[in-house]
């Protein structure tokens, strides 16, 4: 990589950073839509393992919820992970790529939805038995697009929690997501040492931008934050489509 490159990698994760910072993920999506104009994907990939894992562990970390929200969330923890394990020992670590047509199309639809304010709501009784059937079937999802937005993300904004709990809480469930992942592409071959040095490059300025979108975050209302949230989904949403349609 030359010194351009360089910098210009470092940018893209100081603001893939802070787009995580803010609403919570984002971070995998924003860095490989970027990196790719320089970098092949499995070259993308190498570089975004260390910074994905240690950002979720700092985001699970921060917030005093963190008992609280295993004690409630664990099942969906653990049959997302052990879902995208088996989803990537069968299919390889490259999905189908009709997976991200369909994962860009869901989110486009779910955040227009939020931003017109259409917000669904999981009744308490119903919390449950649903709880790990969105963990098994977003650990499908992540095995075939490495990301377990769908249908993750709107099953924690029907259960209408407030916006630190929200980040605190897909900080948890990412941070075991990215683990599974790495582990995966481990297995693989994909992560060598060579790799991991340039991984670990990319951590200080991840770090940084997360820092400044949680300063952003801290003075959003929870109206605000919501928007964030949905606005970032509709972004993403849009991209994944399009590239992949280009």
């Amino acid at each position: 990589m030359t010194g351009a490159e360089i910098a210009f990698g470092l940018a893209v994760f100081l603001l893939a950073g802070a787009v995580k910072g803010l609403v919570g993920l984002g971070l995998p999506t924003i860095s490989i839509a970027l990196m790719s104009l320089f970098l092949t994907l499995p070259e993308a990939i190498a570089l975004l393992a260390l910074p994905t894992i240690v950002t979720n562990i700092w985001q699970a970390s921060v917030g005093g919820n963190f008992r609280a929200i295993v004690r409630r969330l664990w099942p969906l923890i653990v049959t997302l992970a052990v879902s995208l394990y088996i989803t990537m020992w069968l299919i390889g670590r490259k999905g189908p790529e009709w997976a991200f047509l369909v994962l860009g199309a869901v989110l486009i639809v779910y955040g227009a939805m939020g931003l017109l304010k259409l917000r669904p709501r999981v009744p308490p009784r119903l919390e449950r038995p649903l709880t790990p059937v969105v963990g098994v079937t977003s650990g499908f999802v992540a095995g075939l697009v490495g990301v377990p937005i769908i249908p993750l993300m709107p099953f924690l904004q029907a259960l209408d929690m407030k916006p630190a709990e929200i980040v605190q809480t897909l900080g948890i469930v990412l941070c075991a997501t990215s683990l599974t992942l790495t582990v995966s592409l481990i297995n693989f071959g994909l992560l060598d040492s060579g790799n991991a040095w340039v991984s670990a490059g990319a951590v200080l300025p991840s770090l940084a931008g997360m820092w400044l979108g949680q300063k952003v975050r801290d003075r959003l209302s929870v109206e605000q934050f919501r928007m964030a949230v949905f606005g970032a989904l509709l972004a993403m949403g849009l991209y994944t489509f399009v590239s992949r349609l280009v």
